[in-house]
């Protein structure tokens, strides 16, 4: 099958890049960094530059395909923001998909949660580019996910970020938000096992790993993986977040915004522990036991 891949260099780019060449796929990757996928040239896959902003570069890549996987977003408004991204974005996908006169299938990737709602921006912005799609009449997929973790990046960084900044590890809120991380090879499984599943067209999945786990929990799991013994201190949502806003007007890369310091305190969670399975017909890795093997 001939697919076009967006955002193929990201975080969960690399593993539904390789996924999709390893069952025989033909790839047209649309990257703003041609020299990020020359892995994936170098495997055959045919390279396009430009974003999903650039209209040329969505008509080039969407001609002649038969399905398009969507992974791009962006986690946060600054330097290029929400709507822009995730909200023109997919709108500006939809319409060089309808006019390509090919395209069969968008997988469109969003995040568990995502709906219309001031307070979460993020999550607002995911929801908004779902619509877009839809709206459309695009032949639509949307698999939502909770927490993706990989070897590095991802969770990871963030985890990374919190323990080497100031004297203690300071946690939004009370810590007890809900999450059913998946493991980033296991979301690409599923991705690249969509691309082929006509019966999902016009459904949407929220789909995440085989265990709850707290945002407690999680972090738990990277300090003994890691040797992080710094004491953490629970700290008021509403309390961090005028500090979050701030960071986010001066700095570059704050450490967290204030959009994030409420999502974290949300559950993040999938219909079931046995979602996967029952649509895929696998059962994702553990995050309990692949964390201490792989963050370690």
């Amino acid at each position: 099958m001939k697919i076009a891949v967006l955002g193929s260099t990201g975080f969960l780019g690399q593993a539904v890049t390789p996924a999709l060449l390893d069952a025989g796929h033909e790839l047209r990757l649309l990257v703003r960094d041609p020299g990020k996928a020359a892995a994936w040239s170098g495997r055959g896959a045919e390279v396009v530059q430009g974003d999903i902003v650039d209209p040329e570069a969505l008509s080039k890549v969407c001609n002649g395909v038969e399905t398009v996987v969507c992974l791009v977003a962006v986690r946060r408004n600054r330097p290029r923001s929400y709507l822009e991204v995730n909200v023109d974005g997919p709108r500006l996908l939809a319409h060089a998909a309808r006019t390509s006169g090919r395209v069969r299938h968008v997988v469109f990737v969003s995040a568990i949660g995502a709906r219309l709602d001031s307070h979460f921006k993020y999550l607002s912005s995911r929801w908004m580019g779902e619509q877009e799609l839809r709206k459309s009449g695009a032949p639509l997929t949307v698999l939502r996910f909770s927490l993706v973790l990989g070897e590095r990046g991802g969770v990871f960084s963030d985890f990374e970020r919190a323990a080497s900044f100031g004297p203690v590890i300071v946690v939004p809120g009370s810590g007890q938000a809900r999450f059913q991380p998946i493991v980033r090879e296991d979301a690409a499984r599923c991705i690249a096992e969509t691309v082929a599943r006509r019966d999902l067209v016009g459904r949407e999945l929220d789909l995440g790993g085989p265990e709850v786990l707290t945002y407690d929990h999680l972090f738990d799991l990277y300090a003994q993986a890691r040797g992080v013994t710094k004491r953490r201190v629970h700290v008021p949502g509403l309390l961090l977040q005028p500090g979050g806003a701030v960071m986010e007007l001066f700095l570059p890369d704050p450490i967290a915004t204030a959009d994030e310091i409420r999502t974290i305190q949300r559950d993040n969670l999938a219909g079931s522990l046995d979602v996967v399975q029952a649509q895929f017909g696998f059962r994702p890795q553990a995050p309990t036991t692949w964390i201490p093997e792989h963050w370690s």
